[in-house]
């Protein structure tokens, strides 16, 4: 099994980094979690195929520009800047952060860079970039924008707006951001996320590529969502595409009926968890792992991890280990749990 925790912790420092903002979490910090069962199941509301991609109207020149422009004048929200830390004069570390890494570490020798070339420009804050490499494509998506390129750097298709890959599906008018794009190695497919719920109702949608070719056809999903899937985040796994989310509603733990979804299915199954064991940072998404190369073995559950600074609720510093046990011939018999608190060294997650 290969790389199966990195993007964990990749997106750990996203935890760390994020602006927070107020939002009520839960959390249980003695022993293991409470293991639950589903709050809700359901399937797609919505399915098509399209394509090929490769057709969709890109961005003209003058819209690019348009488009920069008027993100680069977006008013921010200055609430985000202050995080919530209600646990502060009790936390740990007293004084100065003992493992707070201010130097540059060894110098790893990972290879040669065999192609380096520019991306996409945006005007947005924070770029929200995400992109996967596949065997002959790097796709690319900048905030409400994606585009492809071969694995020299040629445009195959240029910048063009993210919804245009959701046009017609339910919640694919708004075009609001924070997408996702992973390439499914096992499967040989490519993998877009996006949600709706900013400006409208609540959606979560995903498209599979039809082949290993981004450039051509792909199918669709929509599913109604329960609260806004803000910031979701997306992991492959055997038996499913496991999703954290930042949903002030509770309902922030999924899994998509991955097998169903390959072949094309027209109701593919989504069954969500509303988390017990969720640490009260404020702003946090839970997030699962994401498998490169060969599988856990089989039946093993979805693995998330995520982070617990005791200045948030107590509980100490930990990393916090979940595990989603899913059943997608009874889903009610699907199961979450927090299975595991690994200490850590305190640290301060306050970066100002």
């Amino acid at each position: 099994m290969k790389n199966l925790i990195t993007a964990i912790f990749i997106g750990l420092g996203l935890i760390f980094s994020m602006q927070i903002h107020a939002q009520q979490g839960k959390v249980n910090p003695d022993g293991q979690g409470e293991k639950v069962g589903p709050d809700a199941f359901s399937k797609a509301i919505y399915f098509d195929r399209v394509g090929p991609l490769i057709d969709f109207p890109a961005l003209t020149p003058e819209e690019l520009i348009a488009m920069e422009e008027k993100e680069k004048t977006k008013v921010r929200n200055k609430s985000l800047q202050f995080r919530s830390y209600p646990n502060a004069a009790n936390a740990l570390p007293k004084g100065p952060d003992a493992v707070w890494q201010k130097e540059a570490g060894q110098t790893r020798n990972v290879g040669n860079i065999i192609q380096n070339f520019s991306g996409q420009t945006t005007g947005s804050y924070p770029p929200d970039c995400n992109g996967s490499a596949g065997p002959n494509h790097f796709f690319q998506e900048v905030n409400v924008k994606y585009s492809i390129y071969d694995k020299t750097g040629n445009v195959v298709v240029p910048p063009t707006n993210l919804n245009t890959l959701f046009a017609g599906v339910p919640g694919g008018n708004t075009n609001e951001g924070d997408p996702i794009l992973l390439y499914d190695d096992n499967a040989d497919r490519w993998l877009a996320a996006e949600f709706s719920g900013v400006s409208g109702p609540d959606y979560m949608m995903i498209a599979i590529s039809v082949t290993d070719d981004p450039t051509g056809d792909w199918y669709r999903w929509s599913w109604s969502m329960n609260g806004f899937p803000d910031y979701m985040k997306f992991g492959v796994w055997e038996d499913g595409y496991y999703m954290g989310t930042n949903t002030t509603s509770g309902s922030d733990i999924y899994v998509f009926e991955r097998e169903e979804m390959l072949i094309g299915g027209t109701s593919p199954q989504m069954v969500k968890f509303d988390n017990p064991n969720r640490p009260l940072s404020g702003f946090h998404c839970v997030l699962p792992a994401d498998c490169d190369g060969d599988y856990a073995p089989a039946g093993t559950p979805g693995i998330f991890l995520t982070i617990n600074d005791d200045a948030w609720g107590g509980g100490g510093d930990a990393l916090w280990l979940f595990e989603l046990d899913v059943d997608w011939g009874t889903p009610s018999n699907s199961t979450f749990q927090r299975t595991q608190q690994i200490a850590v060294s305190p640290f301060d997650s306050n970066f100002g």
